[in-house]
């Protein structure tokens, strides 16, 4: 009887964890986004706070949002599409884990603490967006410390 509980809560747990990878992309503003950028290593704790600088490479506006998800993958920490920017042409936004002393945020991304968490750059083009991310001290202007992350550009899933 332990084994008929057990396999059916593994498959929701691993379906929760998977979330963020096979789930569609959520709407932005009420405009379909597309998942573009994925950034492991998002952290908005203990001083420390995440950045995205996002600029539009094209000749019309385009909405930006990011989605942060927590150490276990599953449902999104934020609301994307609440703190979505629409990035005009040749505009660059700076999307934050929170505010910083000495950085313009221009969409704080209202995670509260997190850490070893992830996130992924959805935007309302297939391309034309480009992002970077890094980690910066919260309270040092400037930054007493700061480090870039990876950005990985998401590769086509089944049914892309």
């Amino acid at each position: 009887m332990r084994h008929a509980l057990f396999v059916p809560l593994v498959l929701a747990v691993a379906t929760a964890v998977q979330a963020q990878i096979d789930s569609p992309p959520p709407a932005l503003q009420g405009q379909a986004s597309f998942h573009l950028w994925s950034v492991p290593g998002v952290i908005g704790i203990g001083g420390l706070e995440t950045f995205f600088p996002c600029t539009n490479t094209t000749g019309a506006p385009i909405r930006v949002g990011i989605e942060v998800f927590g150490p276990a993958g599953g449902a999104a920490a934020n609301d994307p599409s609440a703190t979505s920017l629409n990035v005009a042409a040749g505009a660059t936004v700076l999307f934050g884990t929170g505010a910083a002393v000495g950085l313009s945020v221009s969409s704080s991304l209202g995670i509260g603490s997190l850490s070893k968490g992830s996130a992924r750059v959805l935007a309302t083009a297939k391309s034309g967006i480009i992002c970077g991310a890094f980690l910066a001290d919260d309270f040092n202007a400037p930054p007493a410390s700061m480090t870039s992350l990876m950005v990985v550009k998401k590769t086509k899933q089944k049914g892309d």
